[in-house]
């Protein structure tokens, strides 16, 4: 199992970085259409659809709404309701296993239209702006920092469980360590660019949130996959599950973290 982790990593990291620095927008927005589009099929079995006709359009009614987004240029309005998905999302996760309305499958769906383009919406918008590729590249570094802090703080002082009955690995101080990790990070890159003491204070809160926000993307997919009995999403990508065990952060910080940076002024 470690050669196939190993080649998907690097395919992966290679696709990552063309489509970062090599794709026009044009071309950029239509890939992580496809993204989108493979994530909606797994997340309508996340959701109970087991039919592969079902997921697949489920999967099409996804690239539909982010077409129709596109088309009405309301992809920035779009992100408005990400606030109040990833409450609800949060409200889910404090209260799991409960009984409540996200066991039924069209709330799952429909949780999911919005999550999925509200995440595209947010890589558009982004990459719209004048300054993409620091700002996209900021955002990968807080997800990867909060994961990469979290991991080692959680496997040296973890004892506090953050959900035990969602993620029982997942620790309050891995957490903590993950937060304070991508800070150090938020330093170094406001010392780097020459921000003032004020930019800098704005963009350590932007950061804090987005920490936060990404770790509720990776517990709401796993409160999905343990009420459907899963392990991964999919086994799409050998060695690693499938796109939504690897965008599941992602789907809740990128809209939160392009909403502020947008009502900041920085977008």
């Amino acid at each position: 199992m470690l050669l196939p982790r190993i080649l998907s990593a690097i395919v992966m990291a290679v696709l990552f970085v063309c489509a970062v620095f090599v794709l026009d927008i044009t071309y950029f927005i239509f890939a992580m259409a496809g993204v989108v589009f493979l994530a909606g099929w797994e997340w309508a079995r996340l959701s109970g659809l087991h039919k592969q006709t079902h997921r697949m359009l489920y999967a099409v009614l996804i690239s539909v709404v982010c077409f129709g987004v596109f088309q009405a240029n309301v992809h920035m309005l779009s992100l408005f309701v990400s606030p109040f998905l990833w409450g609800l999302a949060l409200y889910w996760v404090m209260r799991y296993p409960t009984h409540l309305v996200w066991r039924h499958v069209y709330s799952r769906l429909v949780f999911g239209v919005f999550v999925l383009v509200t995440t595209w919406s947010a890589l558009v918008v982004l990459r719209e702006s004048a300054d993409f590729l620091v700002w996209v590249l900021l955002l990968m570094g807080l997800i990867w920092g909060a994961d990469t802090g979290a991991y080692f703080a959680g496997r040296a002082f973890g004892k506090r469980k953050l959900a035990r009955f969602v993620s029982p690995g997942k620790s309050w101080e891995g957490v903590f360590g993950g937060v304070f990790l991508t800070q150090i990070g938020i330093m170094v890159f406001a010392t780097m660019s020459d921000f003032s003491l004020l930019q800098w204070g704005g963009l350590a809160v932007i950061a804090l949130v987005t920490s936060f926000v990404s770790v509720l993307g990776d517990l709401t997919e796993s409160l999905f996959k343990r009420h459907e009995e899963l392990k991964d999403s999919s086994r799409l990508i050998p060695g690693h599950g499938g796109v939504m065990d690897r965008v599941d952060s992602l789907t809740a910080a990128a809209p939160i973290y392009v909403l502020l940076l947008s009502l900041t002024g920085w977008l």
